[in-house]
């Protein structure tokens, strides 16, 4: 038996790799047209309100299935956050007719794979079979969706795991420069919360809560499901109504998050860590929502700015000019609501002030004039070179034509993506600059020795101090 399923397995991992040769070469090769080009999609919106989503890619015989509830951590509890991570990690822990031992054997038998997770917006639930196996992928799938136990058992398991990847990351300063730093921009917004919770909110989540959660929320008219591979149409539309169509329908609550609080002048939080010889710095404020019509002006203006690697202005200043970092990058994060801008560095603790001070200087140089025609030139190049590249696999595919039903772009999103990015101006990269950069209005976050550095940092702005342990 194991012999034959290892034999399965191998097949699977040859096929996805000569799968995402082949779709590569085929999205890659319109190279004269700005114009990626999905296959069709065929769509059909259950009378309980699931919608479906089917592509038919039968270059080899794999099918990836991805179902997403349009719900993520962002409707956690305030003092439950990670709800919605342990609910979608449970699926896979026991439904009304099988274990978890039974599931992985199930799935394994087939040389599959099976799984769940959640983000800030949204929850989802995958699967990839050979699509000789659709059946049983099809019905794994439905089944742990569905029929979930949530037993005490293996909540109290996977608490215990989710809380000790917590404690462990406690120590890392990089991880607590980042979480203090949504803390601090997003206030009672609930991205300031991380995905996975904190120990405190892990510890007070009970079986009661996720199967409210997930009674309340995985429901068929908040979920989407893209079927992605060597199928037919017809017949996966007929298979998905017969084991989702008796999926119950609910009202969703409406549910309005907190305003992060306004950025005014140069507001600092300093993480005091005193075993620290180097600072770990990120500097921001709010950015855009996914959906915004200047994101790839923003885009683009990011990567000369700090998103690029080695060809961006953070690192030719900060790192290359005055080595004062192995590596600074900038990034816009985007989501359903508004995500931040940030500048994330770390550096030698005496040299914490030069580095936010180069970084100060990139930030307003950015606003004050045009970038440059070569700067323009490799972005675009970067951005239309990559993007054919995250549609290789059934999986890729899905995600990305799921995203469009998750932030409400359209599908035209993914088809005129390359052409967005080639029609940007340099004058729009300006614009965009000025509209969304504010070097005048950051909150910082610093995780250093305080001693070291606090009076510094008082130079420029309001300091509090907390326990690197807070």
């Amino acid at each position: 038996m194991y012999k034959n399923m290892f034999k399965t397995a191998l097949a699977l991992v040859i096929l996805a790799f000569c799968f995402s040769y082949l779709a590569s070469i085929s999205l890659l090769s319109a190279e004269t047209s700005d114009e990626i080009k999905l296959p069709q999609i065929q769509t059909k919106v259950l009378e309980n309100g699931m919608k479906v989503m089917v592509i038919e890619q039968h270059n080899l015989p794999v099918v990836a299935f991805r179902l997403v509830l349009k719900t993520g951590a962002a409707y956690d509890p305030k003092d439950k956050a990670g709800l919605a991570n342990l609910t979608a990690g449970l699926l896979t822990k026991g439904t009304t007719t099988r274990t978890a031992p039974q599931i992985a054997q199930e799935i394994d038998f087939v040389g599959g794979s099976l799984g769940a997770g959640a983000n800030l917006d949204a929850s989802n639930a995958t699967c990839r079979v050979m699509s000789k196996y659709f059946d049983t992928g099809l019905d794994l799938l439905s089944d742990i969706v569905l029929n979930p136990t949530f037993s005490e058992s293996e909540v109290k398991r996977l608490k215990r795991q989710t809380l000790a990847a917590i404690i462990q990351k406690k120590d890392d300063p990089n991880t607590i420069m980042e979480e203090k730093f949504k803390q601090f921009l997003f206030g009672d917004h609930p991205y300031a919360r991380p995905v996975s919770g904190d120990d405190k909110s892990v510890a007070a989540i009970t079986p009661d809560d996720i199967v409210e959660f997930h009674k309340t929320f995985y429901v068929p008219n908040n979920a989407v499901l893209a079927v992605v591979g060597d199928v037919k149409a017809e017949d996966v539309i007929k298979k998905i109504e017969a084991k989702f169509g008796n999926w119950q329908k609910k009202s969703l609550p409406v549910v309005k998050f907190a305003s992060p609080p306004e950025v005014k002048g140069y507001d600092i939080l300093l993480v005091d860590k005193p075993d620290l010889a180097q600072a770990y710095i990120s500097i921001g404020h709010l950015g855009l929502a996914r959906k915004d019509p200047d994101e790839f002006p923003s885009k683009v203006m990011n990567y000369i700015l700090g998103g690029g690697g080695f060809s961006s202005r953070l690192m030719a200043k900060v790192r290359v000019e005055k080595g004062l970092t192995y590596g600074v990058y900038s990034s816009f994060n985007l989501n359903r609501d508004p995500g931040s801008f940030d500048v994330s560095m770390s550096t030698q603790v005496d040299s914490g002030l030069a580095a936010i001070g180069a970084i100060l200087e990139e930030l307003k140089k950015i606003r004050e004039a045009e970038v440059t025609k070569k700067e323009l030139d490799d972005t675009k190049s970067f951005y239309t070179g990559y993007y054919p590249l995250r549609f290789e696999t059934p999986e890729q595919v899905a995600t990305q034509v799921l995203d469009t039903e998750i932030y409400g772009t359209g599908l035209d999103y993914i088809k005129n993506y390359r052409k967005n990015i080639k029609q940007v101006t340099v004058a729009e990269v300006l614009t965009a600059a000025k509209q969304y950069i504010h070097p005048d209005d950051l909150k910082m976050v610093v995780v250093a020795n305080a001693e070291k550095v606090k009076a510094g940092l008082e130079k420029l702005g309001t300091v509090k101090v907390i326990s690197f342990t807070e």
